[in-house]
């Protein structure tokens, strides 16, 4: 089954969702809303590459 990124609440810092990140580690490392041309280039990088594989899955 294709992993299904939520994201509904924008992204963190690190190329995660802002949901998975807050789910796993209870914060995120920037405010909900965020979307992927906010980030930092790494997490933009890391935020891209996760949402290609999520739809060539």
């Amino acid at each position: 089954m294709p992993e299904q990124l939520d994201t509904s609440q924008g992204w963190c810092c690190d190329g995660r969702t802002w949901k998975e990140h807050a789910d796993k580690d209870g914060e995120c490392c920037q405010p909900q809303g965020k979307q992927i041309s906010d980030l930092p280039p790494e997490g933009q990088r890391k935020a891209r590459e996760r949402q290609a594989q999520a739809g060539a899955k």
